[in-house]
């Protein structure tokens, strides 16, 4: 008569737990937030029209991951579970209940502060200017900001595929990393991973510039590296 109730205390002890553990992890997030965003006139019901298989994802992220955003030219909201669609531009929320919502208000800022995978939990941003084929809605992860700001954006590409006497198509995402940077009153610039282009672009610092990375053996085709240069630059007076 005795076990059910152990089995009970043994599921409440787990799950308070892992409630504490996913706080502490700042996993911590309000399904009130994400309705007093959609009560602001941000968001919008989402309706999934999928005729495809999938193969890869046109995603940041498969998984929701809890995130502060702020709408453009408007307030912060903090603790809400995202997903970032990257090849339509569009931020979908957990509204609760089972409703995906997509926001209908531009956003600026997207801290992603709690991902399965902790090497997401960046801060992407958007409402920059246009430069190739992205426009102020495309979003870029801000790797290190400053008098120069570094930027990297993720373009996705399709392509549809059908194998001989299937009824299905198959929809293949791909995904491609390039990076920019932006300077105030300059603009949007596409930057190469190189050495050589970096103390290019950042000659006013050039000396200081190739000290460091002899010292620190940089190489810029790798992205660590590449943030390392910008930081040290953007903390030189």
């Amino acid at each position: 008569m005795k076990k059910p109730v152990y089995v009970c205390l043994v599921c409440i002890l787990l799950s308070s737990f892992n409630l504490l553990a996913a706080q502490s992890s700042g996993a911590v997030f309000d399904f009130s937030n994400a309705q007093q965003f959609m009560n602001d006139g941000n968001g919008r019901p989402l309706f999934v029209h999928n005729e495809f298989e999938i193969q890869g994802t046109p995603f940041y992220y498969d998984d929701y991951c809890v995130a502060n955003l702020k709408v453009r030219r408007g307030k912060t909201y903090t603790g809400i579970k995202v997903k970032l669609n990257l090849q339509e531009n569009l931020v979908i929320y957990d509204a609760g209940d089972g409703k995906e919502m997509a926001a209908s208000s531009p956003i600026d800022r997207i801290e992603f502060i709690y991902c399965s995978d902790p090497a997401k939990n960046k801060v992407v941003v958007s409402g920059y200017p246009a430069v190739d084929k992205q426009d102020e809605s495309s979003f870029y992860v801000l790797l290190d900001s400053g008098k120069v700001s570094l930027l990297k954006y993720i373009m996705v590409n399709y392509r549809d595929t059908k194998n001989y006497g299937s009824a299905n198509t198959t929809r293949v995402f791909d995904q491609k990393e390039l990076y920019y940077t932006y300077v105030p009153g300059k603009g949007m610039a596409r930057l190469l991973k190189d050495n050589a282009a970096v103390l290019l672009l950042l000659n006013n610092k050039k000396t200081a510039l190739e000290k460091f990375m002899a010292a620190n053996d940089i190489k810029c085709r790798r992205e660590d590296d590449l943030v390392k240069v910008f930081a040290y630059y953007n903390s030189l007076n």
